[in-house]
């Protein structure tokens, strides 16, 4: 379990980098979740894009892409 609860910004870091990972021959960034639809529990960010579709699920060891 995380001694500190993940803020907004990591989660948003670790996802981002994930994606970018992904995308190898081009790796273009992809846009911000929404800060205001984007949510968590006790260990879990749920990252939703702007028209509130859940884009992914992040914990402190992984992402998982919805």
């Amino acid at each position: 379990m995380w001694a500190k609860r993940m803020e907004y910004e990591d989660a948003t870091r670790l996802y981002r980098r994930k994606m970018t990972d992904a995308d190898a021959l081009f790796r273009i960034a992809p846009p911000l979740p929404s800060a205001a639809l984007s949510y968590r529990d006790d260990e879990t960010w749920y990252l939703r894009d702007v028209e509130g579709r859940l884009i992914a699920r992040v914990t402190g060891s992984r992402v998982r892409l919805a």
